[in-house]
């Protein structure tokens, strides 16, 4: 079958799951035309295979049947079939007709004259940069991250050339602030591919561009970012000490909340500090009383504070950490039913795992092990590292209960989970 074949079937596959998806969710194609806001015929002919729609329309989908994101991911994919498709005949036209000698600019300085061709100032520039970047952390844990690397790509260009001219100082300060969230994002993605080196070069770099914009605000942002990376490449001590210099500095930001219970409970859990862990945790919650109560559940990557549900889940993380497993199954009623409402699948995983944990601990292995099933099936098309981390940790906890079935299931899982790269040393200790 050829490339193109491929991807044709691929289209069709698409519609035919899409029509599978519709009738589970007992809806008639009338039904589902209002609720994504298209034609029936639009959605018959796409379930036939007659026609494709863009994006847009799979997203709609995914919210109105509850897929968790199945859709577009597939539709993702698919698109990245058909760039290596167009790229593949590219680069075979320019050996043709160059014998060698490229003929065709790279993809990326025509995907960013076409930002700035929607832009009439630098204003505005930096309005797309700022949009495209709060769209790319809204859909982290969302999406498979390769997926969101692609469509960073393009800005991280469009981004290198406007910090190439001169600038007034307020732009300034917005350019380096798109700047500084954009390579904290992509440290994020790299820590998830399992480029921890890499991971941890953006991550600094956000934190220098941070500097560089004078943004108390987004220093905080960066500093936490840089302890999350810290804290999954295995390294508790750094990941504290990036917390301590990230409140250190971050005067009355939003982004205290996330330092002190995503950065410093969990590291200092890693390090042995109970009290410490208790400190930390009670003074999120207590800064988290004083904001305006969210209506959504905040992201990992928020540029806002974080929300209750985020913050509860981060506590559970600490305190499984340190062997307090009541506390865990007590923080982690509402963030799960937040999750699965929001369909963020790497949260859902992760406090599936730390519940799965806590009840292994309590000694209720079956239903432990139906959690961990569940987490790594609802991650597997993403195959987040901290998911993968926290997996590990639990069938750590389990070796006690032998070869017992369901967990020789989970064991599996998590092998088609983990790719064949040799695996660094995690950044999480077995609860003690």
């Amino acid at each position: 079958m050829g490339d193109s074949d491929e991807i044709i079937t691929a289209r069709r596959a698409l519609g035919r799951h899409l029509a599978h998806l519709r009738k589970t969710a007992d809806l008639t194609q009338h039904g589902l035309a209002p609720l994504v806001r298209y034609a029936r015929s639009s959605i018959a002919s796409t379930e036939t295979g007659l026609q494709y729609p863009d994006r847009m329309f799979w997203r709609r989908c995914d919210t109105a049947l509850r897929t968790g994101g199945a859709l577009v991911a597939e539709y993702d994919r698919i698109a990245e079939l058909d760039l290596h498709r167009q790229r593949s005949q590219l680069d075979a036209g320019d050996t043709a007709a160059t014998g060698g000698e490229a003929l065709w600019e790279p993809e990326q300085h025509i995907a960013a004259r076409r930002a700035a061709l929607t832009a009439a100032n630098e204003d505005a520039r930096l309005t797309h940069l700022e949009d495209e970047i709060r769209q790319a952390i809204t859909d982290n844990e969302r999406l498979p991250p390769a997926t969101l690397v692609g469509r960073l790509r393009p800005l991280r260009v469009g981004v290198d050339e406007l910090m190439a001219a001169r600038h007034h100082p307020p732009q300034r300060a917005r350019l380096y602030t798109v700047a500084a969230h954009l390579s904290g994002l992509l440290a994020v993605l790299a820590l998830d591919l399992r480029a921890f080196g890499v991971a941890r070069a953006y991550a600094a770099e956000a934190f220098e561009l941070a500097d560089a914009a004078e943004q108390p605000d987004v220093r905080a942002w960066a500093r936490a970012t840089q302890s999350l990376i810290a804290y999954y490449s295995g390294d508790p001590r750094d990941a504290l000490n990036y917390a301590d210099d990230g409140l250190r500095h971050s005067g009355t930001s939003a982004h205290r909340i996330r330092l002190l219970v995503n950065g410093q409970a969990r590291a200092l859990a890693c390090v042995g500090d109970r009290y410490g862990v208790d400190r930390a945790v009670d003074h999120a919650f207590a800064l988290l009383a004083g904001q305006p109560a969210a209506e959504q559940v905040s992201t990992s990557l928020t540029l806002g504070p974080y929300c209750l549900a985020r913050a509860a889940a981060n506590a559970a993380t600490a305190y499984l950490t340190i062997g307090r497993t009541a506390e865990v199954i007590d923080h982690l009623a509402t963030p799960i039913a937040a999750f699965d409402a929001a369909q963020l699948r790497g949260p859902q995983a992760l406090s599936r795992l730390d519940l799965a944990t806590a009840h292994l601990h309590a000694g209720n292995l079956d239903h432990a092990a139906d959690l961990a099933v569940e987490a790594l099936t609802l991650a597997a098309d993403c195959r987040f590292e901290s998911v993968r981390q926290r997996a590990r940790q639990f069938l750590g906890a389990a070796r006690p209960f032998g070869r017992h079935p369901q967990l020789l299931y989970v064991t599996d899982l998590l092998n088609e989970y983990t790719p064949t790269s040799s695996a660094p040393r995690s950044g999480l200790r077995s609860p003690a």
